[in-house]
This record gives structure tokens, sequence and C-alpha cells, in this order.
């Protein structure tokens, strides 16, 4: 391993060739503070050290496919999304609305970029949808309606609604895969 610090973007480009002692640098350099903001919610070393392990074993599986703008903001979106599942999952007691504030999104112009990228990438994809899945969606996920409130507005069934939601979900997720963890706090945050 070279003992100049290389740029992040740098050490992705070699990463995207197998270069181990890239991985092993980029860990080093980010898996500390992506434990500490771990640890800050979950309050489990084990834990904690079993996310920073799943976003370093993604970033390795995923090295070929990624398109990474800003790994900074890429890293931490992983560890939330990661702080999230265990929450989810009942392995954690805490309450995830209780810590979320804990960890913070980068908010510098690394994290403009990607959320800028991961918006455009959402708005095109819901623009894709055909009209009455998008108007659904839109109502679910953006107004915040209930599936009987929406089925009321727009003089369908709750299972029409529910199928459009379903539909328009599984859509974006094909077209949005990379962008996963980052859109889950985004919609977790939206209807707070």
């Amino acid at each position: 391993m070279e003992t100049a610090t290389r740029t992040d973007q740098e050490l992705l480009g070699l990463l995207r060739e197998d270069d181990k002692d890239a991985f092993d640098e980029l860990y080093h350099q980010y898996a500390k503070r992506l434990y500490i903001q771990a640890f800050k919610m979950l309050k489990d070393d084990v834990q904690s050290k079993d996310v920073v392990q799943e976003v370093f074993l993604q970033l390795w599986n995923k090295r070929a496919s990624q398109q990474i703008e800003s790994l900074n903001a890429y890293l931490y979106a992983i560890t939330r999304f990661q702080v999230f599942k265990v929450l989810r999952s009942g392995k954690s007691h805490a309450d995830v609305f209780e810590v979320e504030h804990e960890l913070p999104l980068c908010r510098n112009t690394e994290y403009a970029l990607a959320e800028r990228e991961v918006s455009t990438a959402f708005f095109s994809g819901l623009s894709d949808l055909p009209e009455k899945c998008r108007t659904i969606f839109t109502l679910s996920r953006v107004e915040c309606l209930s599936n009987r409130e929406i089925s009321l507005r727009l003089s369908l069934s709750p299972k029409t609604v529910e199928n459009q939601i379903t539909i328009a979900i599984r859509k974006l997720r094909i077209g949005l895969s990379d962008f996963l963890p980052v859109l889950f706090l985004i919609f977790l945050c939206c209807c707070k």
C-alpha cells in the first residue's frame, strides 16, 4: 500500500479493479467514524461492529457496479440503513425516533450532490410511471394519505390503491437500486 494519501475517487477506481489494498485503506479511513455513528444509535458494541462490517461488505460486493460520487455520503447512508435494519428487526431495544437525530446527514457539498443525484433519479423514475400509478404513489408517499383516503379521493377500491402502490415501489426499486439506502431514509423521514 502506498504511503501517499489517495483521494476517495482514486481508491474507488482501484477498488473497482479488485485492489484489496485500496479496500483496506478505505476501511481504515472510515471504519472508526462509522462505528461511532452506529454506536450512538444502537448503544451496543457488537451490533455496531456488525453494522460497520456489513457496510464494508456491501462496498466490496458492489465495487464493480456502483457509481459513487461521494463516498462519505454513501457510507453514512448505508450505515444509517443498516442501523435502521437492526432496529427494525427488533434485535436492538433502542427507539428509532429517539436516536434518529444522532446520526447527522453530511450537510456539505458532497452530500448535496448525492442528494441531488438521488432526487433526479427518483423524479425521473416517478415520471416514467403510468399516470394513475404515479398519482396514487404521490398521494401515498408525498402527501402521506392512507390507502383508504386515496381510494375515497380517487373513487377506487382500496385493493386497487394497494396494488398500484406495490407496482410503483417495484418499478422505482429497480430503477433506483443503487440509491436504496438513501431512499429508505427519505421515506422514513417523509411521513413522521
